[in-house]
């Protein structure tokens, strides 16, 4: 099942050349369907004002076919904006169609139509304009129910498995904290932990609307009721509990003023949350010295913080320390 990542690959890779091509995306609540279907647009070159999300299930039909009037007797269909901006002439842009698994079966019926002929009743789309489609599982109990089989035949069906690189990949450049990040590489299994019975659960959603809603300064009694009621009691003490260990850790600014003599830490957690502090944080001109200090942790540590530093800084695979670093540890490098 491939990743976040894998699949917006091989969306953009068939939209760049056959527009008309329409992925659909599946996948467990909170695993990054929407944000992966904006992120093709944007690797596709649309620009954010001509792209349209559409939740199926906010509107009646009519909508999407045209509301309808009389002219000297004869019914006309007066189109809709949402869709109006993209007919034919106005250039690329994309529609995607959220929770189309949810969606009734007369919804259902005018996507298949949609997509198949990409035109309504008074307009044609723009050739450039691109369709994806999202929606969550049944044995998610989300609402979501069979396609019909002439609407499945139209689709590219792509399931949405979790990836923690992918996760960390996008939580890095999206203001995640680090020490957030560090602890979800330290325990990767509540990621994406989705049970349909509990009404608060971690996923990629949930943990980003925790690390980036809940204020860091709430006492630590009602900063723990609040995380339970977003990824649920279990998840929340395991990473409350991690936090405040992580908070514990040495200043970045001190282990670069005295690398080689910085003590290293001795709990995992913290570990992960220094590695991924100084990746996160680290420029060419600091790299020097943070390979000083990281090449005094275990390896699976200077992984964590070569991976992203890298991931941040492309052209830091050029120099001199990275390129020793990586002769040494060509075992773990290479795989």
């Amino acid at each position: 099942m491939p990743s976040i990542n894998q699949t917006k690959e091989i969306a953009v890779s068939q939209l760049s050349r056959f527009p008309k091509v329409t992925p659909m995306l599946h996948g467990k609540p909170g695993a990054g369907k929407s944000d992966g279907s904006l992120q093709i647009g944007e690797a596709l070159g649309i620009p954010k004002d001509r792209t349209l999300v559409v939740h199926i299930n906010n509107h009646d039909v009519v909508d999407f076919m045209g509301v309808p009037s009389v002219v000297d007797g004869v019914t006309i269909f007066n189109p809709t904006d949402m869709f109006y901006k993209f007919r034919k002439g106005t250039g690329a842009g994309l529609i995607v169609l959220e929770e189309l698994a949810q969606s009734s079966h007369h919804h259902q019926t005018w996507a298949a139509g949609f997509i198949l002929e990409r035109k309504t009743s008074t307009f044609e789309l723009d050739p450039e304009v691109r369709i994806v489609a999202t929606g969550n599982r049944a044995e998610d109990r989300s609402g979501a129910k069979p396609l019909l089989a002439h609407l499945n035949d139209r689709l590219w069906h792509l399931d949405v498995e979790t990836s923690l690189d992918d996760w960390c990949e996008w939580a890095m450049d999206n203001g995640v904290p680090a020490i957030g990040i560090a602890f979800l590489r330290l325990r990767p299994d509540l990621l994406n932990d989705f049970d349909p019975s509990r009404r608060s659960n971690p996923t990629q959603r949930s943990w980003t609307k925790l690390l980036t809603e809940l204020p860091d300064d709430l006492p630590r009694d009602l900063y723990l009721m609040a995380a339970e009621g977003k990824v649920g009691e279990g998840a929340a003490a395991e990473w409350v509990a991690a936090r405040d260990m992580m908070h514990k850790m040495p200043s970045v600014d001190a282990i670069r003023l005295k690398p080689e003599a910085m003590e290293i830490p001795d709990e995992p957690s913290v570990k992960y949350a220094v590695a991924t502090s100084m990746s996160m944080s680290t420029t060419p001109d600091l790299f020097s010295r943070d390979m000083k200090y990281i090449s005094r942790m275990p390896k699976e540590f200077q992984m964590v913080y070569v991976t992203d530093a890298l991931r941040l800084h492309a052209d830091l695979a050029q120099t001199k320390d990275f390129i020793d670093w990586a002769i040494k540890n060509k075992d773990i490098f290479i795989t």
